[in-house]
């Protein structure tokens, strides 16, 4: 796993003390976190680099620019709401790996944890498959050559 880029994470919310155990997790678990609490924030982050992950606790607020599903479909980006409830939050799963998984089942606090841990392991399969194919097609080209 050292030879792998970390699994980047945007956290988007009003507080960033409401992420502090999901984030001690995601980062025990080799991942970098960044917090964004504004709609600007959010887009300025994303407009500058690629977010394996998103979790956010407040939707897009209409301000006329697109959504995030809009703006994360088939970017590879596995994106989760959460809908806050009176007590805690479910996590509502809008996009896997950049594309668009309604209707899923939503996720109680007690199944988010492992969730995603499931979705870390899935992201890093993808970069393993990535790298695979990148060595190997350097492999055979030095081979033709």
């Amino acid at each position: 796993m050292d030879n792998f880029r970390k699994v980047r994470v945007l956290l988007i919310g009003d507080n960033p003390q409401l992420f502090f155990s999901c984030q001690k997790h995601l980062q025990r678990n080799g991942c970098e976190c960044e917090f964004a609490e504004s709609e600007r924030a959010v887009w300025e982050r994303l407009r500058q680099r690629q977010f394996d992950l998103v979790l956010s606790l407040h939707a897009s607020r209409g301000s006329g620019g697109p959504s995030l599903v809009v703006l994360l479909r088939g970017s590879q980006t596995t994106l989760l709401h959460a809908m806050r409830l009176e007590v805690g939050c479910c996590w509502v799963p809008l996009l896997r790996l950049g594309q668009e998984c309604y209707g899923n089942p939503v996720l109680c606090p007690s199944e988010f944890a492992n969730v995603i841990d499931e979705v870390l392991k899935e992201i890093r399969a993808g970069y393993m498959k990535t790298a695979y194919h990148a060595s190997t097609s350097v492999s055979q080209s030095l081979r033709a050559s």
